[in-house]
């Protein structure tokens, strides 16, 4: 059944007859149609015969004859071999017995295969068939080249998307078992406050459109100040600034990115009648970065810093930034942060903290991110 099936495609794939003489073409038109062979087409010069193999029908073998006018079949097979599109169309050169030479010279060319006039049915059959086999074969092997690359793509598109970049070019020359300390980066935990009881009193599709619409923005924004999202957890967003390569500025892009995200909750409130808070947390210092996971990749993080930056966020107060004094003594512009005082902080004691808010920024001109609002929830 498969060979039949294969037979069948042959039959259907496109052959161009090259020649000037009637009486070749007819010929050979005769004994292709006898096997079967049911979309030929014809041409009497070589210039012709690149009109059609170069127009919208796809020709899948072309049957050259050499001594032609207008363009002959030498030209003709030095014009496909120079054109990727082209040369990977087979051509049987058809010639009489006294230019075998010239034969030669076109396989070296480029040509597949050759016929001598006046041409014999057998061998007709047998090269024409051997030739669209193999068009047949590369075409789909092409097809599959072409998906797998598809495949590979998305797959990295994933990857970079779930991996910070210099991780995810890690894994893909194969490494196994990525962790590595970095000595500096800033930790940022911002909670969507109450929505646990709010998501309580709403629709499964209402709270997805919720949090998708907010978290969405908040990746757009983590890509605008070259941060790296490290994952949500719940209502809470995970961020991190100093991930090679991106290690410069990150106490303050961090900041940048806290003052944006309240910036955007109010403007959302505004959109969609809601009164939803953000508390928001930042700690700066040493970490241990890793993968985990075999089939499902999870890139996290570790230590004090993490968690001090957790805790900033929890003891934190509704629509304010808090942030520990390592973090306030490397802010370059100082004036939007209150001392909150000493606070307790479960495993590490007393912690002074400082506190700001949207109104307190020293310069809140906020982060736009108008386009692609969705309706508000009703």
């Amino acid at each position: 059944m498969l060979e039949n099936d294969l037979q069948e495609n042959f039959l259907k794939m496109h052959i161009l007859v090259v020649d000037d003489h009637e009486d070749n073409l007819d010929l050979i038109l005769a004994l292709l149609e006898d096997h079967g062979y049911e979309n030929l087409h014809t041409a009497k010069d070589g210039r012709k015969a690149l009109d059609l193999i170069e127009g919208p029908t796809h020709i899948d073998l072309v049957l050259l004859d050499i001594n032609m006018p207008v363009m002959n079949g030498y030209e003709v097979l030095e014009y496909m071999s120079d054109k990727e599109e082209l040369r990977l169309i087979p051509v049987i050169m058809v010639t009489a017995l006294d230019q075998l030479d010239s034969v030669i010279r076109c396989i070296e060319g480029g040509a597949e295969d050759y016929l001598t006039k006046p041409v014999e049915e057998t061998l007709l059959q047998a090269r024409v068939g051997a030739s669209l086999e193999r068009k047949f074969l590369r075409d789909q092997e092409r097809r599959l080249f072409r998906q797998v690359e598809k495949e590979k793509r998305k797959s990295e598109t994933v990857l970079f998307n779930v991996l910070p970049r210099s991780i995810a070019e890690r894994l893909k020359k194969g490494e196994d078992n990525i962790a590595e300390n970095i000595p500096d980066a800033t930790v940022l935990f911002a909670d969507l406050v109450g929505f646990t009881k709010l998501s309580s009193q709403i629709s499964p599709d209402t709270l997805l459109y919720i949090l998708n619409h907010i978290f969405s923005a908040f990746d757009k924004m983590v890509l605008d100040f070259r941060l790296e999202k490290i994952k949500t957890i719940g209502d809470s967003y995970m961020v991190v600034g100093g991930i090679p390569p991106n290690v410069e500025n990150h106490v303050e892009n961090c900041l940048e990115f806290a003052y944006a995200s309240l910036h955007y909750m109010n403007k959302f409130n505004g959109d969609h009648n809601m009164s939803l808070q953000l508390r928001i947390g930042m700690h700066v210092g040493p970490i241990v970065a890793g993968v985990i996971g075999q089939t499902r990749f999870s890139y996290d993080l570790w230590g004090e810093t993490v968690n001090l930056a957790s805790r900033m966020e929890s003891l934190g107060l509704p629509g304010t930034i808090q942030v520990s004094e390592e973090v306030y003594q490397r802010l370059s512009v100082k004036d939007g942060f209150a001392p909150r005082g000493v606070i307790e902080v479960k495993g590490k004691g007393s912690m002074t903290t400082y506190i700001s808010t949207l109104e307190s920024q020293p310069e809140a001109a906020g982060h736009s991110l108008d386009e692609g609002l969705a309706p508000p929830v009703s």
